[in-house]
């Protein structure tokens, strides 16, 4: 029963299809099915056009449990399925005449006939499924599974190009060609011309077009082989077709006799069998010009349409008139040979683009222009001092510049060990292109620092590592870690020798500093006196006498001085004690400077560029450690509040009943009598 249901539904489609094909051949919907092949194109004929006819706008299909199983998606509820045609071979008992395994003859009984034997066969057949499009489902997202359309850099279409170049069986060349004509393929000269000087984009169409009609009809393909047939002939002249298909005159000739016929008709006129050539079989193999150029421009479409060519241009007003007279069978042959052609053409030139973009991605990457870091100086100093001597960019740069460096020495090292040897000084050559040595110096001596714990790393290069100064912000990130520790310390080596050969090299430079100060890198102070003294601010001169009204600071300028006192202690920390300091400023005083706009600058605290304090830095009088060693600085408040000098310039009310008071109690003086009448 589920037998004759399946074959009912095989026939069923298998109606649709005949008709599908004598419907197809529509302008419009002829490129339909053109754009369900480009997505569709390692599908049959057969099920494209099933594809094309119930969903043409379908991109992705899968079976109803693939979609679950494979990307964790289902069908949304109330889709109808498309129905496609899906092989369900079986297997058959089937008779056939034993054969000898030596000499594949059959195998005769004693009367001379063939022996049979009963062989299990695997018989091909059909049934109907149904498929659903990823638009008609729902869940996980699918990945990128468009292809890249042509519309990019220049570099695409080159690489593109070379791919079609590469598919087409003859060369193609370009060249000024007359009149309207893009493209041409010559089969005399055997090759593809392209018009010059045209789009990138319309040279890619003709080229894929041209190509289509080499592969198609070029004179590569197979030549028709000669066909013969047997033919009765009468004395009166008629001619009619007795046998045809013979692949050889010889066996068109044998079958003529074997059939011995002979024929007398009612006037009298004898009928014989001839052997002549079939020519109508060499026709219909060969085919017109009009045929050839419908196969290469369905091609050409197709492909085009697959890799995001536009094709707007593309028309087939004719298709109609060119399969009014064709038979389904030629036109199905004609479409099956279009897909396969297109199939064909798009899985070559996918496979040589990845080829090319791979080739064409290492010579990019062996000619890049790596950047140089000579110029970028080292940074030193600490992150927080940085920020506030406003050279955040130089610290910036100097930082990526050290991680380029640890970056480089592994891929540098890497590069030139192999057979259990490192070349050590071509190795540092390179390297040294695009640092400079202080950098090189800086980042290993901060890695081997790190691994001072490696016993494969050398006492000598850990002793050298730790003598040199090395920045405490980030310092475990720009650590040469991807590399083996010996072949590290060998590396190290080859750089310590060329860093004393630099310092050998470098001219002699008189040392001109205190005394004090070289005694203290010798390590020769033993013990050092402190004394306060008080460094006036220039500009910002001390009041010799305390003013009269002080000004009482407010909350948010209780919490700016707490946060600038802070901040110094830390900055004054690292400058007196270096990598030794334990002093940290803490991040709240940082987000207290950034919120109320207050910056450090040299020796004033200013608020939105407003002065706020003025730092009152002092050192001791004696040296310690070949340097004068700064102590806690004080903060004068220097903001002039405009508010205060408004109300001071209006006496209080307690000085005006002051005034009031002394003028009352001031003593009016007496009247000058005066006699002299005229001094009115």
């Amino acid at each position: 029963m589920a037998e004759n249901r399946n074959a009912q539904q095989v026939r069923e489609i298998t109606d649709k299809l005949e008709q599908g094909i004598q419907e197809l051949f529509e302008s419009e919907r002829y490129k339909e099915y053109l754009n369900t092949m480009s997505k569709f194109y390692r599908y049959s004929f057969n099920n494209t056009l099933l594809i094309a006819m119930q969903k043409p706008e379908a991109t992705l299909i899968a079976g109803y449990t693939a979609w679950q199983r494979n990307f964790d998606r289902h069908v949304m509820k109330g889709e109808k399925g498309i129905r496609i045609l899906a092989p369900a071979p079986y297997k058959a008992q089937e008779e056939r005449d034993k054969l000898d395994p030596a000499t594949q003859m059959p195998v005769l009984d004693a009367d001379g006939k063939p022996v049979k034997e009963t062989v299990e066969v695997m018989r091909p057949a059909f049934k109907v499924v149904s498929v659903f499009d990823v638009s008609q489902t729902d869940g996980k997202e699918l990945p990128d599974i468009a292809v890249d359309e042509l519309t990019g850099s220049v570099e695409n279409y080159a690489v593109f190009f070379e791919a079609l170049k590469q598919e087409s069986s003859v060369p193609i060349s370009f060249e000024d060609i007359p009149g309207s004509a893009k493209g041409y393929f010559s089969h005399v000269e055997n090759r593809i011309a392209i018009q010059e000087n045209m789009s990138e984009i319309q040279t890619v169409k003709t080229a894929i077009h041209e190509i289509a009609h080499a592969k198609l009809h070029g004179e590569n393909q197979p030549e028709p082989e000669p066909a013969w047939k047997v033919v009765m002939v009468s004395d009166g002249g008629t001619k009619r077709d007795f046998s045809s298909d013979f692949k050889s005159e010889a066996e068109a000739i044998s079958a003529a006799e074997e059939a011995d016929w002979h024929f007398v008709d009612e006037n009298g006129f004898e009928w014989r069998l001839e052997v002549e050539e079939d020519l109508s079989a060499i026709q219909k193999i060969q085919k017109d010009r009009h045929t050839k150029e419908v196969e290469a421009e369905s091609v050409a479409y197709t492909v085009c349409q697959r890799y995001g060519i536009e094709t707007s241009d593309y028309s087939f007003g004719y298709i109609a008139g060119w399969s009014s007279d064709k038979e389904t069978k030629e036109l199905k042959s004609s479409l099956e040979l279009i897909r396969s052609t297109a199939a064909e053409m798009i899985e070559s030139i996918d496979a040589k683009v990845k080829v090319l973009m791979a080739e064409h991605e290492q010579v990019a990457a062996a000619n890049e222009v790596k950047p140089s870091y000579l110029d970028v100086p080292v940074y030193y100093e600490a992150a927080n001092y940085a920020f506030e001597a406003g050279e955040l960019d130089e610290c910036r740069a100097s930082r990526d510049a050290n991680l380029a460096c640890a970056e480089a020495i592994e891929a540098i090292i890497n590069e030139h060990y192999s057979e259990n040897r490192l070349s050590s000084e071509a190795a540092l050559s390179t390297v040294l292109e695009r640092f400079s040595s202080e950098r090189v110096q800086c980042v290993l001596a901060n890695t081997i620092q790190q691994k001072s714990s490696d016993g494969r790393i050398s006492p000598q290069v850990k002793e050298w590592a730790s003598a040199i100064f090395v920045p405490q912000d980030d310092r475990t990130s720009f650590i040469v870690d991807k590399v083996n520790p010996g072949l590290l310390n060998l590396f190290a080596s080859e750089f310590m020798s060329h860093r004393e050969a630099e310092e050998k090299a470098a001219p002699t430079v008189t040392d001109n500093r205190d005394p004090e100060v070289v005694a203290w890198e010798k390590d020769e102070i033993t013990s050092f006196e402190v004394k306060v003294v008080d460094v006036v601010t220039p500009g910002l001169e001390k009041p010799d006498a305390p003013s009269a009204t002080k000004h009482r600071l407010t909350t948010e300028e209780k919490q700016i001085k707490d946060a600038v006192m802070d901040r110094l202690k830390a900055q004054i920390a690292q400058n007196n004690d270096g990598m030794l300091a334990t002093y940290r400023a803490s991040d709240h005083s940082f987000k207290v400077m950034l919120q109320y706009g207050v910056r450090i600058e040299g020796n004033t605290v200013t608020q939105n560029g407003e002065p706020l304090f003025a730092i009152h830095r002092r050192h001791s009088t004696k040296k310690t450690q070949g340097c004068y060693r700064e102590l806690t600085p004080t903060l004068e408040y220097i903001k002039r509040d405009k508010e205060q000098t408004v109300k001071q310039e209006k006496p209080s009310i307690r000085e005006q009943l002051k005034a009031a008071k002394s003028q009352t109690e001031r003593k009016t003086p007496a009247k000058s009598k005066s006699r002299d009448m005229g001094l009115e």
